[in-house]
């Protein structure tokens, strides 16, 4: 019970029997007395406060005395006499340090005048310690303490065993003054404030980075800027405001294009907000857009060093970066990147973003010519010759009329240019519209006027693509074989398929082979055959005859059975003529190497990859273009775990085709180990596309980490005792006890082991512990060899600095020596 409190002793006289001796005849007298630490436990008789009485039983044979502990903590021993002396019986009473909190004193370490004081860098801390005490200046124990700070922070914190919390404060990142105020919950008069300062540390370095690096010339996009961070910080990387840092552009390149647009920068200087960075615009510059001009090139590239100067005179420091720009009149793609926080702590983590945008007409199709070439024999009849329209029709939606050409040839006994190459689509959908089915299948001769028609009317762009698309649900007949492989003549009227052909005269001998005349280096012209129902059949003529023209004139051939496929084909055939800029896109991200403070650093050291669903790795695609948005790719996770964990830690990713108005991102999250400032991103980090013929570096992406908890607040730990046991049953010499410790401070526990064999009135020390945060457990002996035999309890009590006050943990009774066996006796 709480040291100087008052409780009330009753106490039962029996006989042998168990009958109670009440005070029927003679009533019998009880003394008491008591002891305690300073002697001033007491029995209160009739309000009278005295050391020893004497008592008689009442009625039911007890005896009740009121007793006021001693006031201050530790043993109360009562003496029991019945009188004459027949019985002599002591008990104790342990007075607590858990008394009504009168006042509170407080320290910190280290101490200085008059404000104590460590700075700010991320690694220095102070330990605060307040303590409670009674009115009777015990430390009150297991009592609640509310620990507040100017900053916001707040906690409840219960007092130790003697009546203290301890806790550490910091580290911080950042300067000022922080008041530390703790009030006692049971009495809030009971309070006290003491103020601790952490100091700044000046500035040391910065950091230049620019974003994007490389962008369109101002001729692609009027709107085209970077933007030029330089960070000024102090050794930990606290922002440093209002320092001032001067850009200038150093060097610069446009030869040999025509540039007719200086780059330039927006302002010669800036100031650092209160994130530490100052802020400039690049703008690049602009290449002559005339054909005609001297110097004009289609694919023109500028660049430019851009010097950061930073100084500080009274300090007298100063940095100095340069950082290259580029730019250019064919968009390559651009990247951006950034990060969840450009100053973290710690052991916590960052999300990093990178997004590829198709923004510049690089990304654009090349110009596509394509003459579609439509069976109409008899044999499409019906449900075919729809299919055929319709796939048509999805096939010409996926063209550009502003850029891509289609011409028109249909076929039966002989074959029709419908329509020559052009960009009027409705006309060429209600051509198609308009075909009906009847006659044989000449096949030679529809593809002869196909490409015919794409040498007369070439496409004057060199990059352009051509191609014919040619479906047909038959073997083929008149005009004889395609790839001329028998006799040519005249004659055209075969009803049969053969090797044997009609002569084209306008071809001469070593173009009568379509394949041939289509891939003639002058024409390059790709074959796209569709066999279209199971009338043509694997291993036919006419199936191994497709699959010859097309794959030497580097086309394909397909095969539709049905009307879906045969639309799918198309779509498929769209695409595939649709040449990007960024075929093939691939990005690794390496982090085998990190740059720390612009020191190479084993990257696993530095970062380690966190997985998280719906939150790393996201991958996701999309278009936002005058048509609306529309997704492309979901957004979606993956666990990139595994490329952790290979022997280089990297992050793959194939991204493939990104086409103008895309835009493709990912993000992914990661564990800061070490600090100072990090660039993200190691130095064999790439992006490549076409192939891996082009490559695009990723820009340089900082953060700054802050050593341990940037911000930490009160550290204080828990302490728990569970799980009490003992090792054996039967007990012939020693007592092993066994229990479990958790504790999470950083001080040192303290346990203390005591016994009973009085079922717990009094108690006797016999074992002292330590413990920290790395124990997990207790063990104990205690030799009870020359202990008499009986019922034994056995408890433990921990206590540490910086944790609360814990109650004793109690284990369950034992049996120690012998038991008094059951016998008969003989008479």
């Amino acid at each position: 019970m709480t040291a100087g409190d008052t409780t009330t002793i009753t106490l039962g006289l029996a006989d042998r029997h168990g009958n109670p001796v009440d005070n029927r005849k003679v009533a019998e007298t009880v003394r008491f007395s008591v002891g305690s630490v300073n002697d001033d436990a007491v029995f209160i008789a009739g309000g009278t406060a005295v050391r020893e009485l004497e008592q008689a039983v009442d009625a039911t044979g007890n005896v009740s005395v009121p007793l006021r502990t001693g006031r201050t903590a530790g043993e109360n021993i009562i003496g029991i006499t019945v009188n004459p002396g027949v019985i002599e019986r002591y008990i104790s009473i342990r007075g607590l340090p858990t008394g009504h909190p009168a006042a509170i004193t407080a320290s910190v370490r280290p101490d200085a005048n008059p404000v104590p004081y460590q700075p700010a860098d991320g690694k220095s801390t102070f330990t605060l310690s307040f303590t409670l005490f009674d009115a009777w200046g015990n430390p009150a124990a297991g009592r609640d303490i509310r620990v507040g700070t100017s900053l916001g922070e707040d906690a409840v914190l219960m007092t130790n065993g003697r009546g203290g919390v301890a806790f550490t404060y910091g580290p911080k990142g950042t300067t000022g003054r922080v008041t530390i105020t703790a009030t006692a919950i049971d009495n809030q008069s009971v309070t006290t404030s003491t103020t601790v300062e952490f100091i700044h540390t000046d500035p040391v370095e910065m950091l230049l980075s620019a974003s994007p690096q490389s962008m369109p010339s101002r001729d692609v996009n009027e709107n085209s800027v970077s933007e030029l961070r330089a960070k000024v910080m102090d050794i930990k990387g606290n922002p440093a405001a209002g320092e001032t840092v001067e850009f200038k552009i150093v060097a610069n390149s446009s030869a040999p294009y025509n540039q007719t647009v200086d780059q330039k920068l927006e302002k010669v200087s800036a100031t650092t907000d209160r994130d530490g960075y100052a802020v400039v615009k690049f703008y690049p510059g602009a290449f002559t857009a005339d054909r005609k001009a001297p110097g004009w090139d289609a694919a023109a590239k500028g660049t430019a060093t851009v010097r950061a100067t930073w100084e500080n005179k009274a300090l007298g420091r100063n940095a100095t970066q340069d950082i290259t720009l580029t730019w250019m009149n064919y968009p390559y793609l651009s990247v951006e990147t950034n990060v969840s926080s450009p100053r973290v702590e710690v052991n916590e983590t960052v999300d990093v973003t990178i997004r590829l945008k198709g923004d510049g007409w690089a990304l654009q199709p090349d110009p596509i010519d394509v003459v579609l070439v439509i069976d109409r024999s008899g044999s499409m009849r019906g449900q075919r010759i729809t299919d055929a329209k319709a796939a048509a029709k999805t096939f010409v939606s996926k063209m550009n009329p502003a850029r891509d050409r289609i011409g028109l040839v249909s076929y039966s006994t002989n074959a029709d240019l419908d329509l020559p190459l052009g960009d009027d689509y409705s006309k060429v959908n209600s051509t198609v519209k308009d075909l009906s089915a009847s006659g044989w299948t000449a096949t030679r001769q529809a593809l002869y006027l196909a490409i015919q028609e794409m040498v007369a009317h070439k496409n004057p762009d060199p990059d352009a693509v051509h191609a014919v698309i040619l479906m047909s649900d038959g073997e083929y007949n008149y005009y004889g074989d395609p790839l001329a492989r028998g006799k040519g003549s005249s004659k055209s009227d075969w009803s049969t398929t053969q090797n044997d052909y009609t002569y084209f005269s306008g071809l001469g001998d070593s173009q009568q082979n379509m394949a041939v005349y289509a891939k003639n280096n002058s024409n390059s012209v790709r074959l796209y055959m569709i066999s279209f129902s199971n009338d043509i059949t694997e291993n036919s003529t006419t199936w191994e005859t497709m699959d010859a023209l097309a794959e030497e004139t580097g086309g394909k051939h397909y095969h539709a059975v049905t009307g879906d496929d045969l639309a799918r084909i198309y779509t498929e055939i769209a695409g595939e003529l649709k040449t990007e800029a960024g075929v093939n896109t691939a990005m690794n991200l390496d982090f085998g190497t990190i740059q720390v403070n612009d020191e190479d650093r084993v990257g696993s050291g530095v970062f380690t990859y966190v997985h998280k669903d719906g939150v790393s790795t996201t991958i996701e695609s999309w278009v936002d273009n005058k048509t609306g948005p529309y997704e492309i790719i979901p957004r979606h996770t993956r666990d990139d775990t595994s490329n952790w964990t290979a022997s280089s830690p990297h992050l793959p990713f194939d991204i493939g085709t990104v086409q103008l108005g895309q835009t493709w991102e990912t993000t992914f999250r990661l564990a800061v180990l070490a600090d100072g400032n990090i660039n993200i991103f190691g130095p064999d980090s790439a992006i490549t596309f076409n192939d891996g013929a082009a490559e695009l570096d990723l820009p340089a992406t900082f953060i700054t980490a802050v050593p341990d908890l940037n911000n930490t607040g009160l550290v204080y730990g828990t302490l728990h005792l569970t799980n009490p046991r003992y090792t054996s049953v039967e007990v012939p010499d020693f007592l092993t006890a066994a229990w479990d410790l958790v504790y999470t401070g950083s001080e040192t526990v303290t346990e203390t082991l005591e016994y009973s064999n009085d079922g717990g009135l009094s108690w006797v020390w016999f074992d002292t512990l330590t413990a920290d945060n790395a124990t997990t457990g207790g063990v104990t002996t205690l030799d009870v060899r020359n202990l008499p035999p009986g019922e034994y309890r056995v408890r433990v009590h921990a206590d540490a600095d910086d944790a609360p006050y814990t109650p004793p943990l109690a284990f369950p009774p034992i049996q120690i020596g012998g038991r008094q066996k059951p016998y008969i006796r003989l008479a």
